[in-house]
């Protein structure tokens, strides 16, 4: 069995050991940034606010939060304020496509809110995998090498 430290362990495939990782530790890390987003997001909703602006309200709240946790936790990073921006634009994709989705379910399959929400947390979830991943802590991959 081969470890990230072996030496004859080849790059690429501790690269792909060191995403696998990351996976993991996305998924496991994105489950609690998840169960609070959605706590905040059903408490708003269950306030009468309407869903969009709970979704924004909810988003807006986790980011600093997600940034952090996902920064440290997972892709060992605090690069400052440059890959924060990118979270930031990562975040407003990720709420748009989010609201679209929402509005949609709501509207045109008259979903309720609360159930609208949990069917669009795996779409979120693969977009913040892939915008995090490809775009936002990618130099952390390449200073892996």
């Amino acid at each position: 069995m081969y470890h990230i430290a072996n030496a004859k362990m080849t790059q690429p495939s501790s690269i792909k050991v060191l995403i696998n990782h990351r996976a993991f530790k996305f998924l496991s890390v994105g489950v609690l940034n998840t169960i609070v987003g959605y706590a905040l997001y059903a408490i708003l909703i269950f306030a009468n606010v309407p869903y969009l602006a709970a979704l924004f309200l909810a988003t807006v709240a986790g980011v600093i939060f997600n940034y952090y946790s996902f920064g440290r936790l997972v892709f060992n990073s605090m690069r400052g304020k440059y890959v924060f921006s990118k979270f930031i634009i990562s975040y407003t994709l990720i709420y748009i496509s989010n609201a679209c989705l929402l509005y949609a379910l709501t509207k045109i399959f008259m979903i309720n809110a609360y159930a609208g929400q949990i069917i669009c947390i795996p779409l979120s979830v693969a977009l913040s995998w892939t915008l995090m991943n490809k775009w936002v802590y990618k130099q952390d991959i390449c200073d892996a090498r």
